[in-house]
């Protein structure tokens, strides 16, 4: 049988992507090779690059880095799950882990004297990365067991590198990397730089050889942090051993963006400040914790809320000043036209909502359908009046 080489071009051409490319969920896996003097071979890294990454040009990411080369199969699908409606909760992210076989964790110092293989990531890994890639100054780092305890050296003893901690299970026991002999100086020692840290513990058999190290260290880190460390304690102990690191990274990524997609307690100080504060400390979280723009629309939107129960008027007055914030948001036009149907306009709330009707034109179709209904909800209030 003669094979036409023809029409195996395109199957090749294929084959060769797929070798070349891993699909992973909706993103895309790249590789970065490094070279190192302590190692013959370069040391490999997985780049996991979110769905959308090529064709969204103008937009830059944060990163996630975990030194356990097989932790991108859940990191990579949990992201894609967690960030495909609209980045909520989990914003669109470039996962970062090493290749099978990367022998970059024999770099790690475990007595915890020196930093090698951090003073890599420093030197060499990231700014590769930040070269490469478009991503955001913004970067986590996640860690299980010995991995967990790298984490923790990592803010310990390079502050800067991360913005961003989760940390389970992490190895304590005879002061491994000297975390618990240091954890008390280097702690006090932090500059003001906001800083996010979940540390996770469980009771399971692989731990229970150092559930003293695990009280102590608590203790000392609960002592001993500044208020720009926000420190996030849990216990896993009823979840089995090797669920712990979905659980606590879905957690982490909820408790690290929580200002960003649910916004402040409506009775906060913050909040009861007035719209200003609201907007001042957003520019804070924007320029200080994030280094990228945090919108205050749904801690706005939460004030706005609390105060028509009791005050109507000046929650308008909040609304006003927030459809002018944002001019070209459907919701924002919507807020402020529910905030008059509730004081009884609803000729204003009509005209108002009839405007966010038209401006989700451009929006997915359940949004459009949202406001539609709005729409008809205060027509037919009206009616009945």
């Amino acid at each position: 049988m003669k094979i036409n080489m023809k029409h195996l071009k395109p199957i090749w051409i294929l084959v060769t992507f797929l070798l070349s490319t891993s699909v992973i969920a909706k993103g895309t896996q790249e590789q970065l090779s490094l070279n190192h003097p302590k190692f013959d071979e370069p040391l490999s890294f997985d780049i996991n690059l979110p769905a959308g990454y090529h064709g969204e040009t103008d937009k830059s990411y944060i990163v996630l880095f975990d030194l356990h080369h097989y932790a991108h199969t859940y990191l990579s699908g949990m992201h894609d799950w967690m960030s495909h409606n609209g980045e909520w909760p989990w914003l669109k992210t470039i996962i970062v882990t090493p290749s099978g076989g990367n022998p970059v964790g024999k770099l790690f110092d475990v007595t915890g004297k020196s930093t090698p293989m951090l003073d890599f990531f420093e030197s060499s890994l990231f700014p590769a990365i930040d070269a490469k890639y478009r991503t955001k100054s913004f970067r986590i780092i996640s860690g299980f067991r010995r991995n967990g305890s790298i984490a923790l050296s990592s803010l310990l003893n390079k502050p800067k590198l991360f913005n961003a901690y989760f940390v389970v299970s992490p190895e304590l026991d005879n002061d491994y990397a000297g975390i618990m002999s240091n954890a008390k100086k280097k702690l006090e020692n932090l500059d003001e730089k906001p800083r996010f840290l979940l540390i996770t513990t469980g009771e399971s058999v692989k731990e229970d050889h150092q559930l003293d190290s695990y009280t102590e260290f608590l203790e000392i880190i609960k002592k001993h942090t500044p208020k720009s460390l926000d420190l996030n304690e849990r216990t896993l102990e009823q979840h089995y051993h090797m669920s712990m690191p979905l659980i606590a990274t879905a957690m982490g990524i909820e408790l690290l963006f929580d200002d960003i997609h649910n916004g402040l307690a409506p009775d906060s100080e913050i909040a009861k400040s007035g719209f200003d504060a609201i907007v001042k400390h957003y520019q804070w979280l924007s320029s200080e914790k994030y280094g990228f723009e945090v919108s205050p629309f749904f801690s706005l939107r939460n004030r706005g809320n609390l105060l028509l129960e009791s005050s109507p008027q000046q929650a308008i007055t909040l609304f006003e000043k927030m459809r002018d914030l944002y001019a070209d948001d459907a919701y924002a036009i919507y807020y402020l036209a529910n905030a008059h149907a509730t004081v009884g306009d609803f000729e204003k709330a009509i005209i108002l909502q009839k405007q966010a009707v038209q401006m989700s034109e451009s929006m997915l179709t359940w949004h459009q359908k949202r406001h539609k209904k709005y729409l008809q909800s205060f027509q037919e209030q009206a009616k009945l009046r």
